[in-house]
Order: structure tokens, then sequence, then C-alpha cells
């Protein structure tokens, strides 16, 4: 996770690095390095000679140090790890309550109640019976369960049969069952789980299933859309712009969710919330990625999705108590006001501020971090040489992007759709990239997926969806705990491996545990959720890890991209499978899971290595 996702599943930045998941963490020395020294006076010729060749061989190191690693050698002296980083994690994870709202409401907005088809010749019959005795087929699931016929009816001649009184009585008249049926036009829709869900204002059932499925791959496009473009656009505009643009985004596309009146008008601003809510949390974690020191990025990483995990508590609680669609729209949606505090409260990333020239506004924040924190920045004179050392590093890559800028406004979109895919030709050319890449693209694919397909999978194995949705978000927290300790101790590859091969294992089992056990198959579920959840988040990491600094941004855009295919297509496999039997979605999951861990042994581990900077370094390796 330290995703996205959910993106889940950022994509852009690899925890490891500095700017766009670049060189891994740098080592920095004790407190003399780079000339700050703040000892006193040396006495004696020999103490003399000793820091003069001290101070010239550090300055020589820092001859060859990048933007990333000056800026690395400030936030030493300002404190990398100290309460102004613990005030600025909770300023941007806490957003993550929000989009966790957003990005699983569709499991109780288009919640699907049990319906069956609307004889309307029998609005006006009064029996103590249950009419559906002999309007409605009863019919026998795959999976031996027996179930009143969703979408067909028995085609009589129900207003002679009215006019005729056979039809009242405390007892069903005896009408043949083996009359021909026709398929319904109108639907009546069980209110006793809900009031109202979108499934039931559009009729999403029968030969319109696949439409409410759809309502949550829309809302996935979005997420991927969010990730691409307004990522591209924090680069430029800087990441407070972009969460500031897209807070104000998310507040009025979701409030003008609860109005909306036909199902396309829906899913379009259904597609806007998403888009704004990567736009939020992407952001705001690349932000936070840049103001802690190499010390504190995977805890901080790891625990950015504990807000995630807290809004995907509270959501089912909420729409315990809010039945109807609407109400329970808004209700998750206006609370979003508080996000407009980040005017006041976000400051924007100094690095970046650094990167653009602007350098007087970075150490402006800088030097407020150092007061909260108890540090200091560098003495005057060596804070400019510093800042002049980073204008320098950076001139060359403000040419190339200029260049890149120039270039791609007078590129067509399809042109730029080209040059996407000639990168990914790039990734994939050599032999040990293809596998790298095509490998952990998989488990990106199926990873995600899995953690959507397993949170809306409550309804096939006839669990509450309120608890099932808790238990999926209760689990999250503590998974991420596990893998800060299990890639320390047993690293990448490993993790990986067992994480997902544990997964499929509980999934699979669903399918020999019959599905009156409910509680039994809620375990299962819960327990494919929790090493699911472990596995997202070393996916993440390992895929900033597996490639060369050159594609490294293209290469973790490119397994979210895939993340994104595999949560689209999780509400098809659970709604449309789920209806052939209720075990084939875990079954499913739990297979592809298995093969995910499998593969990952085919990977190198990247633990205690250094990230390689070219395609050669990576096809030196054995693999």
């Amino acid at each position: 996770m330290t995703v996205a996702p959910g993106e889940k599943g950022i994509g852009g930045i690899g925890i490891g690095g500095g700017e766009g998941g670049g060189k891994q963490d740098v080592e920095l020395g004790d407190n003399n390095r780079n000339g700050y020294s703040t000892e006193k006076k040396m006495n004696g010729e020999k103490h003399v000679e000793e820091k003069k060749e001290k101070d010239e061989d550090e300055e020589e190191e820092e001859e060859t140090q990048g933007s990333s690693e000056v800026f690395e050698v400030i936030m030493k002296h300002v404190g990398s790890f100290g309460k102004w980083q613990w005030r600025m994690f909770f300023i941007t994870s806490f957003c993550g309550v929000f989009t966790a709202f957003h990005n699983l409401a569709a499991v109780f907005l288009a919640a699907n109640p049990e319906h069956w088809c609307h004889v309307a010749a029998l609005d006006g019959v009064n029996t103590d019976y249950d009419l559906r005795n002999v309007s409605i087929p009863w019919n026998q699931d795959t999976d031996g369960e027996g179930k009143y016929s969703k979408c067909t009816y028995y085609d009589r001649d129900w207003p002679r049969l009215v006019a005729s009184g056979v039809l009242n009585g405390s007892t069903p008249p005896d009408l043949p069952m083996n009359q021909s049926t026709a398929v319904c036009n109108e639907w009546q829709y069980d209110h006793s789980i809900y009031e109202t869900t979108v499934v039931e204002e559009w009729d999403l059932v029968c030969d319109n299933k696949y439409l409410m499925s759809t309502v949550q791959s829309t809302f996935m496009a979005g997420v991927l859309t969010g990730a691409v473009v307004l990522s591209e656009l924090s680069d430029k505009y800087g990441r407070r712009t972009i969460s500031l643009l897209s807070a104000v985004g998310i507040l009025v596309s979701s409030v003008a969710v609860t109005f909306v009146r036909h199902y396309e008008l829906f899913i379009t601003l259904r597609f806007f919330v998403a888009a704004f809510g990567s736009g939020l949390f992407l952001p705001n974690f690349v932000l936070l990625m840049e103001v802690v020191g190499p010390e504190a990025r995977t805890i901080m990483g790891m625990m950015y999705q504990a807000f995630f995990s807290v809004g995907f508590m509270l959501l089912p609680g909420i729409a315990y108590f809010v039945r109807d669609w609407r109400n329970l729209e808004l209700c998750i949606s206006v609370p979003t006001v508080v996000l407009l505090l980040y005017y006041w409260l976000l400051p924007e990333s100094p690095r970046w501020l650094m990167q653009q020239g602007r350098h007087e506004e970075g150490i402006e924040i800088l030097a407020k971090a150092a007061k909260v924190n108890g540090g200091k920045l560098p003495e005057k004179e060596e804070l400019e040489r510093l800042m002049n050392k980073i204008t320098v590093s950076l001139e060359p890559d403000q040419k190339i992007a200029q260049e890149m800028e120039d270039s791609a406004v007078s590129a067509s979109f399809f042109e730029k759709i080209v040059n996407f895919f000639k990168s990914i030709v790039t990734l994939l050319s050599t032999k040990n990239m293809r596998r790298r890449c095509l490998i952990i693209f998989f488990a990106w694919f199926v990873v995600s997926m899995v953690y959507y397909g397993l949170t809306f999978s409550g309804g096939n194995i006839d669990a509450s969806v309120y608890l099932m949705v808790f238990m999926s978000g209760l689990v999250e927290i503590p998974s991420y705990l596990l893998v800060c300790w299990t890639l320390k101790k047993f690293g990448r590859r490993l993790n990986l491996c067992v994480l997902f091969i544990i997964c499929g294992a509980a999934c699979l089992l669903i399918l020999a545990v019959p599905k009156e056990q409910v509680w039994l198959n809620l375990t299962l579920a819960t327990i494919g959720k929790f090493f699911n959840s472990s596995a997202f988040g070393v996916a993440y990491i390992y895929s900033a890890e597996l490639v060369p600094t050159g594609v490294r941004n293209i290469s973790v855009g490119t397994s979210s991209m895939c993340a994104r295919i595999g949560s689209a297509l999780a509400p098809f496999i659970v709604d449309l499978l789920g209806d052939v039997h209720y075990a084939v979605p875990s079954t499913v999951f739990g297979l592809l899971s298995v093969a995910a861990g499998l593969l990952a042994l085919l990977l190198p581990e990247t633990g205690n290595s250094r990230l390689p900077e070219t395609v050669e370094e990576v096809e030196a390796m054995p693999r």
C-alpha cells in the first residue's frame, strides 16, 4: 500500500528515494560533515591539520552530490524525523478517511437487494399468502439454493384471474406450474436491508446487471486518470496547489452526486470524485515523502494508509444507520469540507520549491520546521553555498524538462500515446528487465483485484456486508505493522511470495466450505484480506527497487495502471461469476494469488542492495 490507491496503489514515486522515486536513501555522516562543524576551535597544529584534511575530503565528496543529497544534508540540520514531520504526517494523511469513503461507497450505494418481477395486474389483490408463490417461478441455483426468479414471471392471464376472485383467500390457488414465463420489465425490491440503492432507482438488474458493476469500474478509471493527470500537474504546479484544487473538486463533485437523476450523470460525477480523490491522496503522499528522512520513509510510507483504513471501518457504521443511497452519499460528502483547511495547514514541499528555484520560500518553510524540531538551519554562508549547488545541479535537469515540456506542447495526443508505449517497450526490451517488470506488473494486477474483490464479496458468502467491510478495514492496520517487521527480517522476495500464497490458500479454502458456514467463510475471507493488504505494501516498495532510476517513474506508473485494471475487473468477477457459484470469485482470486506468489520467486532480492541506476546494471545481475 503506501498506495494508493487506492488507490489503493499510488503510482509515480518510490519510497526509498528522493524525487520521483530516485536514488536510494543517502547515508549521512556525523554532525560535522560537509563543513558544518560546531566544535570549538581546536588547539594545536596537529588538530588543525586533521580538521583541514577532513574538510577537504568532505568538500571533495560534496562536489559529487546532487540536489537530492544536498537537501538531505540540510534536513539533517533541520531534523528529518521530528515533531514537524509527525505534524506533516497527520496533516497529509487524514485525507485518507474521505478517499476511503468514496472508494468503497459503491458497496452500499450500488448494493443489489433481493428483487423479483413486478406484475402490475396484481397490485390491488389482498391475500394472506405471498403472491410470488403463484406469479414467480422457483429456481434452483447452481450452488443448490432455491430462490424466486429474479428476471422472469409466469405469463398468465392475470386480469382474468384477478376478476374471477380465484386469487383471494388465505391459501394460494392450485395453478399449473408448467406455465410459460415472460421476461420482466419492472421489478419489486426487498427493503429489509436497504431503503434505496442506485440499483433499484435505475433497475440495474438482469440484462442490465453489468451496469451495476460498471459503477465501480468507472470509478477506478477515474482513480487512474487522476493519478496520471493530476500527479503530473503536481510536478509542474506544486503539491499544495493540486491538493487544494482536488480538495475543492472532491467536495463539489461528491455533493453533486447526491442530486443526480440519471445513471450516466451519476457515473460521470463519480468518475470526477475518483479523479480528485487520487489527485489529493497522491500529491499529499509525495509531499510527505519529500520532507522526511530516509529512516522515516518506510514507517511513514506504510502508515500513511492508516487513515484510509479508519475510513474503511467508519463507512459501514455510517451506512448501517443511513440506508438511503442519496442520504448516505451526502453524509460522506459534506464532511470533506474539512479538507479546505489545507489552505491554512498544508505547506508546499520545500524540496519541490528548491527544485523550482524558489529558494527563499523553501528556506522559510524549513526554518519553521527547524524551530518545531529544535534544530537549526546551517549558517548563512554555508546555506547560500548549498543553494548555489542545488541550482547548478538542477540546471541540466531543468533544461531537459523544458525541452520535454516544449515537445509535449507540440505533440499530439496520439504521439503521446505512442511515446508512452515506446517507454513500455524500453522496459521490456532486455531479459532481466522484462522478467522483473512483467512479474511485478502481474503482482500489482492481482493484489488490487483481490483487495477490492474480497471487500465486495460479502453477498456471495451470505455474510453481512456491513461486518465484511468493517473487518476488511480492521485487519489492514496490523497488516502494515507486520510488513514493517517482516521486510527487515526476511526481505522483499520471500515476503511477497509467502504473503501471496497464504492469501491465495485462504481464498481457495472457501470452495471447500459450505455456504451455510457463514462465519467460517467470513474468517477465511478476512485472513485473505489481511495477507493481501500486506502483499500490497511489499509490491509497492519492491516495484520501485527493481528498475533503474531512468525508467523508475514509468515502471511504477505502469504498475499502478495494472492495479487499476485489476480493481476495475473485480466487481464484474464478484457480480457476474458469483451468480454461477458463490465460490467461483474467491477461487479465481486464490489461483491468481498463488500464481503471483510463485512468480515472485523469480525476482531478485533488493532489500540490502543499492538501487540500480542503468539498464546495463540490471542486465549485469544474475536475474
